[in-house]
């Protein structure tokens, strides 16, 4: 099957309606009824007065409807915003992981459900590298890996220009914050399609309870830049606290430079990714202790302390994930003019009879009708391209008109 033209006027391009539920699309000939003739020989040839055999329908000589330039209006871009989550929620108040998933790759990475069902879709996954594999097992072992190592070296080369071998959250402070160490939260590529919305999503992380919990809100800050940082991975935003509704609370390079640790985290919205900084969100174990919104992190270098599990801890915690997804769509509308002389016999079986297509009502004769229920678009070689289905049947006869709109989304 050829592509479908989408911004080629000159492109021959042409409608068919469908009657009925039949996929024939062999178009029979209309006999006249024998008794418009005078005669009653139940479909066979014959004559009268004189012998004149039945005459043809010519009614429906061309299947075909044809669509010019005018009747086409092509690549209309529009950019659509909707609720990122599965069951389009907007946001996320609960969070799970599978049992299954976390005794296979669990030592890498976390999916995380919305409900306690491990068969649901997965909404995004929690992940924590480290360059030189701290917090995991050592590799050198039978049977072992180094987990860490291997989830920084992959977002690394993922994100990062070829020359960079670690990340900088410098959040435009104008000094370098480099670090050994990251969180990543992966969005399912189901729910972000083509890129998380800047803007519209925020992430609360808490850590404790009661008195001594600790929570921030953290969003990236494209309502208060005037220009993305395009790096290897597009674009790139910092993340800051605040929230949708209030915007910014602290931007990128004050929260460097008061926690002399760096910013919180840079935002890919074309990779439905944030990389999260745990020398400025997790403490102990070296960080600072005044930012205390993830548990210490573990070190060792023998075995897996699963600090992405923290991660998470302090998501779920948080109890709120807000998200939205950016789609930038296309589509063609195709005006078919249906006019009265046309359609109006069917090739349902049900509207003819015997080898020769009598018609099974007389009344067809002079008054036919016929019920539209599909349009499909055909490019010159007769060639299927698309396909359209009416809400509800139109009524169509010899004293009625029709002009189809048939949009197609791409």
């Amino acid at each position: 099957m050829n592509d479908f033209p989408t911004n080629k006027n000159n492109v021959g391009l042409k409608y068919a309606v469908k009657w009925g539920g039949r996929d024939n699309t062999i178009i029979p000939k209309m006999i006249q009824n024998d008794e418009q003739n005078g005669s009653s020989n139940d479909g066979q040839n014959g004559s009268s007065n004189g012998g004149s055999s039945e005459a043809e329908f010519t009614s429906i000589a061309s299947f075909f409807g044809g669509i010019g330039s005018s009747d086409r209006v092509t690549n209309i871009a529009t950019t659509i915003s909707e609720p990122m989550w599965s069951d389009e929620e907007p946001t996320l108040t609960t969070f799970f992981t599978g049992s299954i998933q976390v005794s296979n790759t669990g030592k890498y990475y976390y999916d995380v459900h919305k409900t306690d069902d491990q068969t649901t879709d997965v909404q995004f996954a929690v992940t924590y590298g480290h360059r030189l594999g701290s917090g995991s097992e050592g590799g050198v072992s039978s049977g072992t890996t180094n987990p860490s190592k291997a989830v920084y070296s992959q977002l690394r080369q993922v994100i990062l220009p070829a020359e960079a071998t670690r990340f900088n959250f410098h959040g435009d402070s104008g000094e370098n914050y480099y670090s050994d160490d990251v969180f990543a939260i992966v969005c399912n590529r189901a729910r972000y399609r083509e890129k998380m919305d800047p803007g519209n999503w925020e992430l609360h992380l808490q850590s404790g309870s009661g008195a001594n919990s600790d929570t921030i809100r953290l969003i990236d800050d494209s309502g208060a830049s005037a220009e993305a940082t395009i790096g290897a991975a597009k674009r790139e935003f910092n993340i800051v606290s605040g929230s949708i509704a209030d915007g910014v609370h602290t931007t990128a390079s004050a929260s460097a430079a008061a926690s002399n640790s760096g910013s919180y985290g840079l935002f890919y919205p074309e990779m439905g990714m944030l990389i999260l900084n745990p020398n400025s969100l997790a403490s102990g174990s070296g960080k600072v202790a005044a930012s205390k919104y993830i548990e210490p992190l573990g070190t060792s270098a023998e075995s897996n302390d699963y600090n992405h599990r923290k991660l998470f801890t302090s998501i779920k915690s948080g109890s709120y994930f807000a998200g939205r997804r950016e789609e930038r769509k296309r589509s063609s509308t195709f005006f078919c003019r249906i006019p009265h002389q046309k359609f109006n016999y069917s090739q349902n079986p049900s509207f003819s009879t015997g080898s020769n297509a009598r018609l099974f009502h007389s009344s067809f004769i002079q008054e036919p009708t016929t019920y539209i229920t599909t349009v499909g678009l055909y490019n010159d070689n007769n060639e299927l391209l698309a396909v359209a289905k009416l809400s509800q049947p139109f009524k169509k006869n010899p004293n009625t008109e029709a002009l189809i709109k048939v949009k197609l989304d791409f």
